[in-house]
């Protein structure tokens, strides 16, 4: 027989915070207590679970009991079933919070609180809304070979075994196996664009590996969208849409002035949402929560209804008629008088799910699961508001976890709790397209502030030393695509080329700090660069002439002589300037296609000797070509007084 020769100093929890409960050791062996649910009827006979995890098999003596008595004090066996034991157990008659408590010899090893609600009096249930975040970076260059291959081993590949294949596929089948769950899920445009990539026309790996059109691996990836669509097509998920290529929208538009950039990426992820997953999105996910007001123009003019930000970064900060968090507000750009609907996140609680899931064993899964339920039923049940919403990554909170299969047991435990507490009246599952048909928002917020979800953006710039290097490249390629765009009046084939490149180089996973990847991103500006620099080449100062003798204080013509090699004409400026004082003239000209042009400048110099005149090409303030003339000046001499 196994017993506990335990004493208090054996009683050990690893150490590890990264669970909202420890682990709760005694040597080898686990021990934990959960209710069939966490919210009960007053006088209800609920099911004690005692779960047992660790090796060696036999009896193991336990008690438990709650603050008024003892309910079981007795064996249980160990090392069979995970549940050693289901102890009936009728709950108190008042509502309230109530605790049972597991003992082990002297050692209490578990503390379970429960909630007692008073069904006679509970009003219409509050909305739980789940949004996961389901993204990768379009992870391949620029020849179209795949150089990080997560968007297709989180669909079909098995770091979850054996609870589950991988991440993807998983809440896909979570959607399957639980009807009654609804959610909200950002399939990021640049994700589902590499799986319909897949699909349609394969894909290979910088290994060599390859994915080939109607191989298996494909047929599961197309599964697994059509999962998804068919989640959707029944009205169980809402499905987002997003920026393409994943960056800080806010940052971009306030800090470096790339709103059509933005803008871009917006209206092209909602093409690629409705071409491949037949889907008009009512919503958008803000990559990395970074939101600006003027995102809400972009938002409008795309018809983008509503996106998901912060309590504590954007809420808290926030100006207008605020009550409560968990309330819809209506974001209003009082400048343009467009609008979008914004949810606030609960951070501490969307936290919890994204970073307190390192599980040392099946039953300390199920027991973390249990309490993470109980914290929303008591957030739901006191917040003031109708809505709670936790926002969180779909997939990184299972693989980077210390033991990834163990979320997947965890998140069909959580789920089963969750929709206990549905069925108990305590919440509404929902998903946000539901609750923005139903739900309307009637308060006001007039200015949300430009922020993150982690209420700063040192993470993409100032975290790595060589952050500002390469912001300044990515400045420097985008001004010489405008100065391009301004010269040929317009963007063409080249310009287009060179934005697209230009997204992927701006793709936030390549700059946070912790996974920074300055190849990737050098490799994008180069392509983008590739397209541009050549053609600017085409517009060239061959020579500078000057006719007559120039003298001070008289107006000099300076003949420009320009070269346009490009096939199509261009408008630019010429700009002279000298040392002088007050010396400079510019002059917008226009040159066709594979001329050249004299252009000529006048400009007044006061200085006599030999003079450095600077001479540029300029196109939205952008330096095109340059060209130094030095030039003799004479002094004037005034005119015979009679």
């Amino acid at each position: 027989m196994l017993r506990a020769r335990l004493k208090a100093e054996t009683y050990c929890s690893s150490g590890i915070d990264m669970s909202l409960i420890p682990p709760r050791k005694i040597r080898d062996i686990e021990a934990y207590l959960i209710l069939n649910k966490p919210v009960l009827k007053p006088g209800e006979e609920a099911k004690i679970h005692v779960l047992v995890s660790g090796s060696g098999e036999g009896r193991m003596h336990i008690m438990v009991y709650d603050d008024e008595k003892t309910i079981f004090n007795g064996d249980i066996t160990v090392g069979g079933s995970l549940i050693a034991d289901i102890i009936p157990y009728d709950t108190p008659s008042s509502p309230g919070a109530y605790k049972v408590y597991l003992k082990i010899g002297d050692i209490v090893v578990d503390e379970l609180t429960y909630m007692v609600y008073d069904a006679g009096e509970k009003p219409k249930p509050k909305n739980l809304a789940l949004v996961w975040h389901h993204h990768q970076a379009p992870n391949y260059l620029p020849d179209g070979v795949i150089h990080g291959p997560w968007a297709f081993i989180y669909t079909y590949g098995s770091s979850l075994k054996p609870y589950g294949d991988a991440p993807y596929r998983y809440h896909a089948q979570m959607l399957q196996k639980h009807r009654d769950y609804h959610a909200t899920y950002n399939l990021s445009p640049s994700l589902i664009k590499q799986w319909d990539t897949a699909v349609k026309h394969g894909v290979v790996f910088a290994t060599g590996e390859k994915i080939d059109p109607g191989s298996e691996k494909a047929k599961l990836i197309e599964e697994t969208m059509n999962m998804y669509k068919d989640a959707y097509k029944r009205g169980q998920i809402d499905v987002l849409t997003s920026i393409y290529a994943h960056t800080i929208g806010g940052f971009l538009i306030d800090v470096l002035g790339l709103s059509d950039i933005v803008r871009d990426e917006v209206k092209y992820g909602v093409s690629v949402t409705r071409e491949v997953l037949g889907i008009t999105p009512l919503g958008a996910w803000t990559p990395e929560m970074a939101f600006s007001m003027e995102m809400i123009d972009v938002y409008y003019d795309n018809g983008i209804e509503y996106t998901i930000l912060d309590d504590k970064c954007h809420f808290e900060m926030a100006e207008g008629e605020k009550t409560t968090s968990y309330e819809p507000y209506v974001a209003l750009n009082k400048e343009s008088g467009k609008h979008i609907v914004v949810y606030f996140r609960d951070h501490e609680l969307s936290d919890v799910l994204s970073f307190k899931n390192n599980f040392t064993s099946e039953a300390h899964a199920w027991r973390n699961a249990y309490e993470v339920s109980l914290l929303i039923a008591r957030k739901i049940m006191g917040m003031p508001g109708r809505i709670l919403t936790l926002a969180l990554d779909g997939e990184n909170w299972m693989v980077f976890a210390g033991n990834p299969p163990l979320t997947a047991l965890y998140f069909d435990k959580l789920l089963l709790f969750l929709e206990s507490l549905s069925d108990e009246g305590v919440l509404r599952l929902t998903n946000l397209r539901e609750v923005y048909e139903e739900l309307p928002a009637t308060r006001i917020l007039m200015k949300i502030p430009t922020n993150t979800w982690l209420c700063t953006f040192r993470k993409w710039r100032g975290e790595k030393e060589e952050h500002e290097e390469y912001w300044l490249k990515v400045v420097d390629t985008y001004m010489k695509i405008r100065a391009y765009e301004s010269l040929v009046k317009g963007r063409d084939p080249y310009s287009e080329k060179a934005r697209w490149a230009l997204w992927h180089a701006l793709d936030s996973d390549y700059w946070w700090a912790e996974f920074w990847s300055p190849k990737i991103i050098k490799t994008w500006l180069n392509e983008s660069l590739r397209y541009i620099d050549e053609r600017l080449k085409g517009i060239q100062i061959k020579d500078v002439k000057i006719p007559g003798k120039p003298m001070t204080n008289t107006p000099l013509t300076l003949i420009v002589e320009v070269m346009n090699t490009l096939e199509t004409p261009v408008k630019a400026v010429v700009k002279v300037s000298c040392p002088s004082r007050n010396c400079v003239s510019e002059k917008e000209f226009e040159a066709p296609g594979r001329t050249s042009t004299s252009i000529p400048v006048e400009i007044t110099v006061g200085e006599a000797g030999l003079i450095p005149f600077s001479v540029v090409i300029q196109a939205d303030s952008y330096m095109i070509s340059s060209f130094i003339k030095e030039i003799e000046i004479y002094p004037s001499i005034p005119s015979n007084p009679r």
